[in-house]
């Protein structure tokens, strides 16, 4: 376990998460003003992926943060920025309500989203702040050019599921019908190219969970009942 606010400043530790070892150090001697330096390594153990910085509202959430960013952290890192672009971090991240209003960018290239309490941001260099609405801040500087989008978003997932309103926690979305189609398209046996020439409609929907809950139903209609059903047998249990 790890008790940050014990340590005293200028020691060092290691913490064993699932995923490998994260070197961890307290600078600052003056309480209230500390912070901690957490080095999290790549999958090979020797590069290292990440660098967070956790301030002591933050200690409590340490444990969680730490093992979230070993469990994403790529096979090796080199000292390039990560190829993830912020724009398609937010469309890959789960924890995100909708994209109906675009992605909108900052002028220093970054982009943010939020959920019911707490909000998410993603910069070029690999810079990573999550934010809760009381003012805690889960940040991390991800190295390595092997930090794709779908990466940079599964740790901004992890960050936003420790912060958020628990009933953030469950956030569903539905998939819109793909409507009408030819059969052939799809390697059926029929034809027609006009809608009433042998066209088939096609109403079904998945519905998916920002926790990973997912299910495929024949329409919409069905998808959506699902997902709320979920979601309360969620805030149920």
């Amino acid at each position: 376990m790890l008790r940050l606010a014990e340590l005293a400043p200028g020691a060092r530790t290691v913490y064993a998460t699932g995923h490998g070892t994260v070197t961890v150090r307290k600078y600052g001697a003056v309480t209230g003003r500390e912070f901690i330096r957490a080095a999290v390594r790549a999958q090979d153990g020797r590069s290292r992926a990440a660098l967070v910085t956790l301030r002591p509202a933050a200690y409590p959430y340490a444990e969680a943060w730490l093992d979230g960013l070993a469990r994403c952290a790529p096979a090796t890192a080199d000292h390039r920025d990560p190829s993830a672009a912020p724009g398609s971090v937010r469309l890959l991240a789960k924890m995100t309500r909708t994209h109906a209003n675009g992605v909108p960018r900052q002028s220093d290239g970054s982009v943010g989203w939020s959920v019911p309490g707490a909000s998410a941001r993603a910069w070029p260099n690999g810079r990573l702040t999550v934010s809760s609405a009381e003012g805690v801040e889960l940040s991390a500087r991800l190295e390595g050019s092997e930090w794709d989008s779908w990466a940079v978003a599964a740790a901004a997932d992890v960050a936003l599921r420790i912060l958020c309103a628990p009933e953030a926690r469950h956030i569903t979305r539905t998939s819109e019908p793909s409507g009408w189609y030819r059969p052939l398209d799809r390697g059926h046996v029929g034809g027609g190219r006009e809608r009433k020439g042998n066209q088939s409609y096609d109403g079904s929907s998945t519905a998916r969970c920002s926790c990973g809950w997912r299910g495929a139903y024949q329409s919409r209609d069905a998808a959506l009942a699902m997902a709320a059903e979920h979601r309360r047998k969620s805030v149920e249990s």
